[in-house]
């Protein structure tokens, strides 16, 4: 069973590159275990839980400490991440899994998983993220960024020494055809092959999907921006796409203070 784990923050095309690469061939795991993003459910709520035990959620992931896999806490979730890995993906040759708090556990899902994950990592802009989580969630445009910020930096740092394979949002959806040949043809460099064509499948990929588009594509200006997300804005503009074996080109920047303790007092508020 080949692992393909798509990672990125809420709102930024995780669901349409898995709901793509399922089409292409790649198993998802039962119909019926779906949910409304092409999340697998069972999966999901693994980690929903193990996030919940370590005192937080998506919208507030928690502060972990190295080694934070091995704690006897975490390590507690293993049988049941085997046993659902198991269930919802049987003998499957080739799985793809996305749900945005896989960004914070992916180091656990690695002791879960028989092999490495192949990553499949999608970047979006900031706004466009605060937009469409202003939209379903309320949540406001500073904590917004804020989890946009932890969810990238911790993709970014959990993917090093991966096949991974980077993609931005606006190609996606506005080219999906070259942008899906191309990451098809990435997957086979690794030995993954998917049955089915991009150039012939119907991979529900289309502009319409994306109903939050900034003016400034290539700029990250807002003035509530911590400095801190501006220059992670500008190290994701600079990734390449493919990587053996991913490295980061420089060190994450260290988040503001304020975004550590705002995301602090949300997980508070969920309490």
């Amino acid at each position: 069973m080949k692992p393909i784990v798509i990672l990125g923050m809420h709102r930024s095309g995780t669901s349409a590159t898995t709901r793509a690469l399922g089409l292409l061939g790649a198993s998802m795991g039962p119909l019926a275990n779906m949910g409304k993003f092409w999340e697998n459910e069972p999966m999901r709520r693994v980690n929903e839980d193990l996030l919940e035990a370590l005192g937080g959620g998506w919208e507030c992931p928690p502060l972990l400490s190295d080694g934070w896999v091995q704690s006897a806490q975490v390590r507690a979730f293993l049988p049941r991440a085997r046993e659902t890995l198991a269930v919802e993906f049987a003998n499957a040759p080739v799985i793809v899994w996305k749900d945005p708090r896989t960004c914070i556990t992916l180091p656990f899902w690695r002791e879960v998983f028989d092999e490495e994950p192949v990553v499949v990592f999608i970047h979006r802009h900031p706004a466009e993220v605060a937009a469409s989580l202003l939209a379903r969630n309320h949540l406001a445009r500073g904590h917004a960024f804020a989890v946009w910020e932890r969810f990238n930096a911790d993709a970014l740092l959990n993917s090093v020494g991966l096949p991974t394979v980077a993609i931005g949002y606006e190609p996606l959806v506005e080219d999906p055809i070259t942008t899906m040949n191309e990451l098809a043809g990435s997957l086979s460099t690794w030995g993954i092959a998917l049955p089915n064509d991009p150039a012939t499948t119907d991979m529900e990929l289309t502009p319409k999907r994306r109903h939050h588009q900034t003016d400034t594509a290539d700029a990250f200006d807002d003035p509530i921006a911590t400095e801190s997300q501006r220059e992670l804005f500008a190290l994701l503009g600079e990734l390449d796409g493919l990587s053996d074996e991913f490295a980061l080109a420089r060190p994450l920047p260290e988040p503001h203070p304020l975004s550590i303790e705002l995301l602090a007092l949300a997980a508070e508020a969920r309490a």
